[in-house]
């Protein structure tokens, strides 16, 4: 049974971001999809972002706060939203006209999330030729629920690429440090519901060396918080997974997600030292690359680039492996 006309929230976070913003609230109201509403929160930005959001004047509601933190941004928007379905827009990306209509198209009570396709575009909203997750036609809510079930996971985009029920998001708000939104909702989602796949492009996720969590191949050093923080947001699904008595493969979700295992080998190649990288050799990490790839059926030319980029990990020596690495992770930055 649909849900008719949905109301759906898109809250948008802002920190010193008064260079994007704009453009991101331009794209929330230029929505096709009437019954919304825009929730700004401005983290006590120290640049113009305050005034860029007040110039928008009461088609949004604006929120002012001392800063205190994505996380406590997101709680606060959320907090202060109504939708019955609520999208997480962060300051510096931007939706396609159609997504909110694309979204209450396909929604019914039943569903927990829904997400799709993002562009990848650099600092100047030049599109870069690239695509997150890489969905098809075939990815729908039943291959989810199947993939979920044999492995604990599947395959989300970032922040922008997700509308979340309000039903399930109540069950994870107030978020923790520890688990911030994204990696959180996504990894819990379908604990709870449906996840429905629109293998369209729907919005754009921006590169410009100052994301949170994209990486440019100058802050490898990293990748070990990144595998840490990961493994929290798994036991967070597990958690709830027990109270609600959903069962789950024995198996670690981490081991049949591309981006985690690539982040393990990397962080192996490199000598980093992670939760778990005494268990984890680069020969195994390149076997549960390989099987990932065959399962999750991406188009055959970004399986061969995968299965290419993985077998260099696990083969090249430690200094020239890290200059593929910067190389790979630079591409944005010198593609244009």
């Amino acid at each position: 049974m649909t849900t008719p006309t949905p109301r759906i929230s898109v809250i948008i976070t802002c920190y010193d971001y008064g260079k994007y913003v704009a453009k991101a609230v331009e794209s929330a109201l230029a929505q096709t999809y009437a019954n919304t509403e825009i929730v700004a929160v401005n983290d006590g930005s120290r640049d113009d972002s305050l005034s860029v959001l007040a110039s928008f004047g009461d088609r949004i509601t604006l929120i002012d706060q001392p800063n205190q933190g994505s996380i406590a941004a997101y709680n606060r928007g959320f907090a202060e939203s109504t939708g019955d379905v609520i999208v997480l827009l962060d300051a510096d990306d931007l939706l396609e006209p159609d997504a909110l209509e694309s979204v209450a198209a396909v929604w019914r009570k039943s569903v927990a999330k829904v997400q799709w396709d993002l562009k990848i575009i650099d600092a100047e909203g030049r599109n870069l030729g690239r695509k997150f997750c890489n969905f098809d036609a075939s990815y729908d809510a039943a291959r989810v629920r199947a993939s979920f079930q044999r492995t604990g996971t599947y395959r989300w985009p970032v922040s922008v690429g997700n509308a979340y029920a309000r039903w399930f998001a109540e069950e994870m708000f107030p978020l923790s440090p520890e688990h911030g939104p994204d990696g959180a909702l996504n990894t819990v989602a379908p604990v709870y519901g449906e996840v429905v796949t629109i293998a369209r492009q729907l919005g754009s996720y921006r590169i410009h060396g100052k994301n949170l969590w994209s990486n440019t191949g100058t802050d490898l050093q990293r990748l070990p918080e990144r595998i840490r923080q990961r493994a929290s947001e798994v036991a967070l699904m597990q958690r709830h997974a027990r109270e609600r008595g959903v069962a789950l493969p024995d198996e670690s979700a981490l081991d049949h997600e591309i981006a985690f295992v690539n982040y393990r080998l990397m962080a192996k190649t490199l000598g980093l030292s992670y939760d778990g990288s005494r268990r984890d050799t680069r020969a195994g990490l390149f076997g549960k690359a390989l099987n990932v790839l065959k399962n999750e059926r991406y188009p055959a030319r970004l399986s061969l680039a995968h299965a290419l980029w993985f077998g260099a990990l696990a083969l090249v020596p430690r200094a020239p492996a890290e200059r593929l690495m910067r190389l790979r992770f630079q591409r944005s930055l010198v593609k244009p």
